[in-house]
């Protein structure tokens, strides 16, 4: 490398170093309403969908902005916005704010580093590796003021315009005779924001004159009250040192709004408290029709209400869209029911002589879970009715909704004869644990026969609302 090549280098890498410089503040950006009131967001404003949420101080600021304000988190619809004006100005801020803090530190680390590698290609010894070095510190320092808002985009220039005069030296001193150039795309670096342009920070005034047109187009209830009643600790307080006249005046108006708020509130509650109520007799009567009448009266209330409290409303229309749902849900399930009631009815008038069979060998089997005794007669005649019965329902045609309910049934029965078969047993044995076993099996038996009958009135009687 030429001794004119090493001293560009040196000087150039000189020239680059920066000290690093870094103060933390916190950026107040502009909100621009849609009726062209200015309101400041304390930090970065976030869109999430349809909504923009933001921390709007009320009440005085320091003009260091380093001692944190009374904040009051806003939550307002994104299209009562005037996003070119607010997007414009949050470039403004973003590049004023990065100058006065991270900028100076951020290019004193991309000097730092390209100065590094070109001391590095000075003592470095292989011409194709020095002209890769030089390369790459190049496109490094090209595309930077691109990814930090135009920064020093002069002051990187200048470096460029060296750099590209020592890479052709090391080109040809490397033996290259055809090279490739490569394109970075630079977009047109942002121009500082003149002062003029950002805002000074808002007086106490003028931060609670935008808390109250906030509060004017906020949309959630709940939101536009705690903005008010800020308003009114912010008026109160007396560090703030407002006019007089505009506290009295202001305070007033701000009062008047929290009781129409609190007038408003009631209202809906009882708009919400009646409608839940309709709508929860009418499901239960399947009245689909009625359910959706509901809809439209809450509609028409609300509209005279003056549509004040859209989240009250779109929460109270979606539980009357459940209760219609479940309205529509249950008129099915009774439109079904009244075209199978008769063979339901059909299949228990066929069943019936097992059931009063069962039903009558209750009591004797109540006698064996007991242990209590049985008369020989008895249980040869209980036997003989158990028999019948089974015979019974295996012939029988069940309807679908019933065949679980038919199956307890059945093991009901199985188990009544388990059990008298195995009481007649240890009669005979005269075994204490054959006459428990019989006990188990009858008691078994008994809560089967409770349990289907339950389940079979269950389904031969119209459905209700679950």
């Amino acid at each position: 490398m030429s001794m004119r090549v090493r001293l560009s280098l040196a000087v150039l890498a000189l020239l680059i170093w920066v000290p690093s410089a870094r103060a933390e503040t916190v950026t107040l950006f502009r909100v621009f309403l849609n009726d062209g009131t200015t309101i400041v967001s304390y930090g970065e404003y976030a869109r999430v969908g349809d909504r923009v949420i933001f921390s709007m101080p009320i009440g005085a600021i320091a003009e260091d902005v380093t001692t944190e304000p009374n904040l009051h988190v806003v939550n307002i619809p994104a299209a009562a916005i005037n996003w070119p004006a607010t997007a414009k100005y949050a470039e403004a801020a973003r590049y004023t704010h990065y100058v006065a803090t991270n900028a100076e530190a951020d290019y004193a680390s991309l000097t730092g580093e390209v100065a590094a590698v070109l001391n590095a290609i000075v003592i470095n010894r292989d011409p194709q590796a020095r002209l890769r070095m030089a390369v790459d510190a190049r496109r490094r320092l090209a595309s930077w003021p691109r990814d930090h808002f135009g920064y020093r985009a002069g002051d990187v220039r200048e470096i460029l315009g060296m750099l590209d005069e020592a890479i052709s030296s090391m080109r040809a001193a490397a033996g290259e005779t055809a090279f490739a150039i490569d394109l970075v795309a630079e977009s047109a670096p942002l121009a500082p924001a003149p002062a003029a342009d950002l805002l000074p920070n808002p007086t106490a005034k003028e931060s609670i004159a935008q808390a109250v047109a906030v509060a004017k187009i906020a949309d959630i209830g709940t939101d536009r009250v705690s903005l008010l009643k800020a308003v009114v600790a912010a008026i109160d307080n007396p560090t703030n040192m407002l006019p007089g006249a505009w506290a009295a005046t202001t305070r007033s108006w701000t009062a008047w709004a929290l009781k129409e708020e609190a007038l408003i509130e009631k209202r809906y509650g009882a708009l919400a408290s009646s409608m839940l109520k309709r709508a929860d007799v009418a499901a239960a009567q399947a009245d689909v029709r009625g359910v959706e009448g509901l809809i439209h009266s809450v509609r028409q209330r609300d509209a005279r209400l003056g549509g004040k409290r859209p989240d009250t409303v779109n929460a109270l229309l979606a539980d009357i869209q459940v209760q219609l749902d479940a309205a529509r849900q249950l008129r099915l399930v009774r439109d079904r029911w009244k075209e199978r009631v008769g063979e339901y009815r059909a299949y228990l008038s066929a069943i019936a002589p097992a059931i009063n069979a069962l039903a009558r060998a209750q009591r004797d089997l109540d006698s064996i879970k007991r242990l209590a005794g049985s008369e020989p007669v008895d249980l040869v005649m209980l036997l003989d009715g158990i028999g019948s019965s089974s015979k019974l329902l295996s012939t029988v045609s069940v309807p679908e909704e019933l065949s679980p309910a038919h199956a307890l049934l059945v093991s009901a029965l199985t188990l009544a004869d388990n059990a008298v078969r195995t009481r007649r047993s240890a009669v005979a044995s005269g075994e204490i644990r054959s006459a428990w076993d019989a006990s188990s099996a009858a008691a078994g038996s008994m809560t089967l026969f409770a349990k289907a009958q339950e389940d079979m009135e269950a389904v031969v009687k119209l459905p209700q609302a679950r």
